[in-house]
């Protein structure tokens, strides 16, 4: 391959060789001279020694005067310091320069120093105090953002900023951005994923703080085996008051998890067939006096229009308006009935996969899931999913707004309106995982509550096809903390990015040369801080952060292995290995019979007792 020559800019003056020449000459004779007087003090026998220097160079010449032995020394010392300070400044230069990107000379022109002191440590731990966060001593004082390139800080969100992260597609962002945040999470933790990678990173480590995990994995992402489920109609809970809204709620996932776009959508079969998701989810929650049918009897609903068994369910339980909308659809003409349930059939047909049936269904000695009991215990989620045909998004979607929607309720029931222990919900791959319409209008209520937020996307394109261009400038608006990565190549949305950026002041140098010999001319101008071009081409390893009321700041991410759970994450991450083959240890716990002496009993044995 051939080598790029340098282009140099000729409008930038080059090195003056006679001005060095000149200073050169000035500092050696200044040395010389310098030397010569202080050898003469320390000598045995002084000389007397003119100050004029050419005088001092005549009497070398002609004899006069001799070059004492500690003058040669002197000379030599200073030639020595010289070299050294040489070589230490190119060392120091060395190291500063170290892992240093052309990108970071543009660092000094945006967000430093005192304008992002919020931003430090000391600033998101005097904002939790405040919020009345109680911190350990190990405990992050906030969620970790990237260290700032000009001042190699490490810059925190505090426990009520909100998030919105948009990088290119396999860029770093789980790995700097998404496992940082639950590795450091002092509360309980919820994560959405279409990869295995977080989880299987994570899960040991929070386990280790106590953490108790579930991995709801309908699908099989990560090869997890159903030991809980989550019934989606226990969040409807036809007891409580507002069933009816989260009825709707929850069909509003099976509605918008069916297609992320808006042109497969009927403006008159849509919303009809969640209206009747809603009236059937809702009649399933209040069920009969044996308790609430599972929500696999809905889809057995829809396949039977002519079964009316969920008009008489809400009809007994006072849900006479629920009713009298299923009615009509249920007595609709039958080209109209059947598209209506048609559409609706198609909207839930995750809920005839049996691979997805022990997730969301009792049977067995499976554990139910309790929001509000994962909640207090700290726990951690991991809800997976996979894009097209199959897809459980719609019931991931689902319990991520139950488990949220919980939390905002303990919040409101909590001193301040807001969770002593904040929440972390990380919605990573959003737009395709948690097709949830609704977070935009929620998104800036979220961190009033202690509830923080991290959305995660690939493109503004890709959140834009989620919740239409007006959602996502809301989304985009309602953040506090805004990380633009590496790998965007979205032009509009750069062209704006690069705007907010704006300009800076520059000096611009410009020389020409004649006869009579060379002028220089400096002036003061402006340069854009990133072009589009430049945001387009931003490195692996570094990103913008655009926080709310302070400047832009060009950061440089930290990924999981150069953080203190390294090691642990690395364990984590081996033990979980599909591939890895099972150890010894694995299946051989401490031996029930062997030759050496039974551990002692302490205290006396008591009669256990039921509760």
């Amino acid at each position: 391959m051939a080598k790029k020559k340098k282009v140099t800019d000729p409008a930038v003056p080059g090195p003056d060789v006679s001005l060095l020449l000149t200073y050169a000459g000035f500092a050696i004779f200044g040395t010389l001279w310098l030397a010569l007087h202080l050898g003469n003090m320390l000598a045995g026998s002084p000389q007397k020694v003119p100050f004029n220097p050419i005088a001092i160079a005549a009497d070398l010449a002609r004899g006069k005067l001799q070059w004492p032995g500690a003058a040669t020394a002197i000379v030599l010392l200073v030639i020595l310091s010289v070299v050294a300070y040489l070589v230490i400044r190119k060392e120091l230069q060395k190291r500063r320069s170290k892992g240093r990107l052309p990108v970071d000379d543009k660092a000094d022109v945006m967000g430093n120093g005192g304008a992002i002191s919020m931003l430090t440590e000391a600033g998101v731990r005097e904002k939790a105090q405040q919020l009345g966060v109680r911190l350990g001593y190990d405990d992050a004082p906030g969620v970790p953002i990237g260290v700032g390139v000009a001042d190699g800080v490490m810059l925190y969100g505090s426990y009520e900023d909100l998030h919105l992260d948009i990088w290119g597609p396999r860029q770093g962002k789980s790995t700097s951005r998404v496992i940082p945040a639950i590795l450091t999470a002092i509360g309980p933790v919820l994560a959405t994923s279409n990869k295995r990678d977080v989880v299987d990173a994570t899960r040991d480590v929070r386990e280790s703080k106590g953490s108790p995990t579930f991995v709801f994995d309908p699908q099989g992402v990560a090869g997890e085996e159903p030991t809980w489920f989550w019934d989606p109609l226990s969040w409807v809970d036809a007891k409580r008051e507002g069933c009816e809204m989260r009825a709707a709620r929850l069909a509003g996932h099976f509605a918008d998890g069916d297609d992320g776009s808006d042109s497969n959508h009927d403006a008159f079969f849509d919303p009809e067939a969640e209206d009747l998701l809603a009236g059937l989810f809702l009649a399933a929650a209040v069920g009969d006096r044996n308790g609430s049918r599972p929500i696999v009897q809905v889809w057995e609903w829809v396949t039977n229009p002519q079964d009316t068994e969920p008009i008489e369910l809400l009809r007994a339980a006072r849900h006479h308006y629920t009713a009298s909308g299923l009615s009509s659809q249920y007595n609709a003409d039958p080209r109209t009935r059947s598209g209506i349930f048609g559409t609706a059939k198609k909207m839930i047909r995750c809920l005839k996969l049996s691979n997805v049936h022990p997730w969301i269904t009792r049977g067995g000695d499976r554990r139910e899931f309790d929001e509000l009991e994962f909640l207090e215990n700290n726990g951690t989620l991991y809800s997976l999913s996979l894009e097209g045909r199959g897809s459980a998004a719609p019931l991931v979607s689902a319990l991520t707004e139950a488990v949220v929607d919980v939390a905002m309720r303990k919040a409101s029931q909590s001193a301040g309106g807001r969770l002593a222990i904040p929440m972390l919900a990380v919605l990573d791959e959003a737009a395709n995982v948690v097709r949830w319409k609704d977070l935009p209008k929620q998104y800036s209520h979220f961190g009033s509550r202690g509830i923080v937020v991290m959305t995660v996307l690939q493109s503004w394109a890709q959140g834009a096809r989620c919740w239409g261009e007006s959602g996502m400038n809301a989304l985009w608006s309602a953040a506090n903390i805004k990380v633009l990565g590496s790998g965007v190549d979205d032009t509009k949305f750069l062209q704006e990015r690069s705007d907010v950026l704006g300009e800076y002041d520059a000096i611009s140098q410009s020389v020409s040369e004649s006869k009579g010999g060379k002028s220089y001319s400096r002036s003061l101008g402006s340069s854009k801080t990133f072009s589009v071009n430049a945001l387009a081409t931003l490195p692996r390893g570094r990103a913008i952060l655009f926080p709310s009321g302070a400047p832009p700041v060009l950061i440089r991410t930290v990924p999981w292995w150069e953080g203190e759970y390294a090691a642990d994450v690395k364990q984590s991450i081996s033990h979980h290995d599909p591939q890895r083959k099972t150890q010894i240890a694995d299946v051989i716990g401490s031996p029930s019979l062997s030759k050496s002496t039974p551990p002692p009993e302490y205290g006396q044995v008591e009669e256990v007792r039921p509760l």
